[in-house]
């Protein structure tokens, strides 16, 4: 026992001392005729020396020697692979598994046994079946790492097959117990092929020629070629014949194909099957490649050609993929003739300058039918020659009506654009930006004062008015617009010349992509990798942000979420990749089960979901390499001084297994001015004096 003082004696230390010295030196030659006093005068000079010791806080060391036994931890693989050995059946595996746990615990009572696959379960803990679906040993290696101080050593008992999760190589190095390994199975792994990944667009446009790359996986002693078969729906499209290597090889085939069908269209990958392979469900599997048009026609029906008419077929012809059919009135005939007009299919029609006099209800019914059964979307510039009673026989199309607010003469007006509607955000958020440079826009004639209905927003306002200049919006699917004033020209030519020169080409390139539906809120396209997933695949969800070059995507938040009838909600949080400009996330599949899904993206005043479902099956990744990983399991044990013993020779290990205990030494303290037993003493010697004081009757 040592004993060290955590305050030094100081001044106040010494002159205590001193002054309680020749106290003492006084009181005894004062009552030095008084004997019965100096049993008292001794037990103050004992208080008095106590108060001193602890006015310099003691403090105590000493060493306490104890020991706890050691333990052996066992595990046992649980994984669905481990029934699947040719020389091991399920029950004959876990019962000789269960009889080990029982012969070791006899041996020694502190061994703790453990079953694990992708996680650790002691036995009471889960059923024992042979239904993990991943195997990961590095969980092994990191539940002996965090015990290892209480531990005499460790056995593992598994195929050695990781199908999740890595190898803890420096944690093995560092570990001072050894690992005993024991090998389940045979070396010769069983035959399987399967379809490791499918690499194609989400969306491509038609009559482009897209790649699809398949890559192959092959496990056992192949030395076969096999046939890669692509269909589009029930067509077979392509075919290739690829030599497989086995032994975990990669085999690599590449299609090239030209879809010329608009939408959805279901591909479909399968290989021929191979004599002896154990698991064909991963031979085949489908992918989702979305088609979107070449080419979107758009019919411009011009009333009389005027200053407007040639920025806007400039513009119109300039946006991507765009088909201009330009239709103009002459008299009571159009050139070319407005039947090619009624025949044709237009995904957009725009009125400019039209009509110069009141359409007939016959004219309005066919145009309906038109727009309804084509789905087009409809734009109206008003003209310098048209008329309030000409236009407004348009106006139910556009679903506005004329306005009582008018203007009370009749010169241009400064303009700005709004901030406020939801459909400005989809068609161009930069034209905010354009508003804090005061007079960049030129003043604008108002030729119409409109008021719109339900639906329809403003995105641009004459100053000081509530008189829309640029109205938009959509009713029952069908999407329409209208712009005012009747010297659009007036707006193109002042940008041309200033350093905002895009800004009206950027208008009308955006309005009309909303118009036609080729960018906007629906361009987002997902795919998930697969359909059918086998419990422990890799789940692998992809997005193409399709006709949004030159937006913040990466402002944009999403995730995937999944639930299944028998599951409870998961949710997955999607990454934005700026590299290769996908969304993208990856998980593992879970219980066996049908999964609906929705797929999220969302800024702060839009939100796309995109739905869906697959199929998780039984665990079958597993079955993908059923064999004994000897190389591996050679290794934990040589690594950590163990040994590697086959199945056949388990018994062996119970020799290994015996009691042992582990000493320590530690180290202990106490101060004496927070402990109670100085105290207690103090008290003690104080009752002492009391009694005796009593005793002699003094008061």
């Amino acid at each position: 026992m040592t004993i060290q003082f955590l305050q030094q004696a100081d001044g106040f230390f010494w002159s205590l001392l001193i002054a309680a010295i020749l106290t003492l030196f006084w009181i005894i030659s004062a009552i030095r005729e008084e004997h019965k006093l100096l049993i008292l005068i001794s037990i103050r000079i004992c208080v008095f020396a106590i108060l001193l010791f602890l006015l310099l806080q003691p403090k105590l060391s000493w060493i306490d020697h104890y020991e706890f036994p050691l333990r052996w931890n066992i595990y046992a693989d649980r994984s669905v692979s481990m029934g699947y050995h040719q020389s091991l059946s399920s029950d004959s595996y876990i019962e000789s598994v269960n009889s080990f746990f029982s012969e070791a615990e006899i041996k020694d009572s502190e061994t703790q046994n453990y079953y694990f696959d992708h996680k650790i379960y002691k036995p009471d803990e889960t059923t024992v079946v042979l239904s993990g679906e991943a195997t990961d040993l590095g969980k092994v290696i990191d539940h002996i790492d965090e015990t290892e101080s209480a531990l005499n050593g460790a056995i593992i008992i598994t195929d050695g097959q990781i199908t999740k999760g890595e190898q803890k190589q420096s944690k093995l190095k560092h570990l001072s117990i050894p690992i005993f390994t024991v090998g389940v199975g045979d070396t010769i792994p069983l035959v399987d092929v399967a379809i490791q990944l499918i690499e194609a667009p989400t969306v491509v446009i038609k009559g482009e020629e897209m790649d699809v790359n398949v890559t192959l996986a092959s496990h056992g002693r192949i030395n076969d070629r096999v046939n890669i078969l692509l269909y589009r729906g029930k067509k077979l499209i392509g075919s290739k014949n690829v030599q497989l290597h086995g032994d975990g090889s990669l085999t690599n085939a590449r299609f090239k194909v030209t879809p010329q069908l608009l939408g959805e269209n279901d591909y479909f990958i399968k290989t021929s099957v191979l004599a002896d392979e154990i698991n064909i469900n991963n031979n085949s599997q489908r992918f989702l490649v979305t088609v979107l048009k070449d080419r979107y026609k758009v019919a411009l029906i011009t009333g009389s050609p005027n200053f407007n008419t040639g920025p806007l077929k400039k513009i119109i012809k300039e946006i991507p993929r765009v088909e201009l059919d330009h239709f103009v009135q002459q008299g009571e005939k159009f050139i070319p003739s407005i039947n090619e007009f009624w025949s044709n299919s237009h995904e957009l029609i725009v009125f400019e300058n039209f009509p110069l006099s009141p359409i007939s209800k016959r004219w309005k019914q066919i145009l309906a039918k038109k727009i309804v059964s084509q789905s087009s979307s409809l734009f109206m510039f008003a003209g310098p020659n048209t008329n309030k009673k000409s236009i407004e026989s348009l106006y139910p199309f556009f679903h506005v009506q004329s306005s009582q607010d008018t203007f009370d003469d009749s010169k241009h007006k400064q303009w700005i654009w709004s901030s406020e509607s939801g459909i400005f955000h989809q068609i161009s958020s930069e034209m905010i930006t354009a508003n804090v440079e005061a007079d960049l826009f030129p003043p604008l004639y108002p030729k119409i004062m409109i008021d719109p209905e339900d639906n329809i927003s403003g995105l641009a306002y004459y100053e000081n008015s509530t008189i829309p200049l640029l109205v938009s919006g959509e009713v029952d699917g069908l999407r329409s617009g209208v712009w005012t004033s009747s010297d659009f020209s007036t707006l193109y030519y002042k940008m041309t010349e200033s350093d905002h020169h895009n800004i009206s080409i950027s208008l009308l390139h955006n309005l009309f992509s909303w118009l036609l539906r080729t960018s906007g809120e629906n361009e987002l396209y997902f795919r998930i990798n697969k359909d059918i997933y086998q419990q422990g695949e890799e789940i692998h969800i992809v997005g193409s942000p399709y006709g949004q070059i030159g937006k913040d995507l990466s402002s944009i938040t999403g995730y995937i979420s999944l639930k299944s009838k028998n599951n409870s909600l998961a949710t997955y949080e999607l990454l934005f990749n700026p590299m290769n400009e996908q969304w993208e996330t990856k998980f593992l599949a879970g219980k066996p089960g049908l999964y609906n899904y929705e797929i999220i993206l969302q800024d702060k005043n839009n939100q796309s979901i995109q739905s869906g479902s697959f199929i998780i099956d039984e665990s079958q990744i597993e079955l993908n390499q059923v064999s004994l990983n000897k190389t591996i399991l050679q290794s934990i044990s040589s690594l950590t001084n163990g040994k590697y013993i086959p199945w056949e020779s388990r018994a062996e290990l119970l020799n290994n297994i015996y009691t042992n205990h582990k000493q320590e030494m530690l180290i202990k303290s106490a101060r004496l001015t927070e402990n109670i037993t100085a105290i207690i003493i103090l008290i003690l010697i104080l009752s002492i004096e009391w009694y005796i004081r009593r005793l002699i009757g003094l008061t």
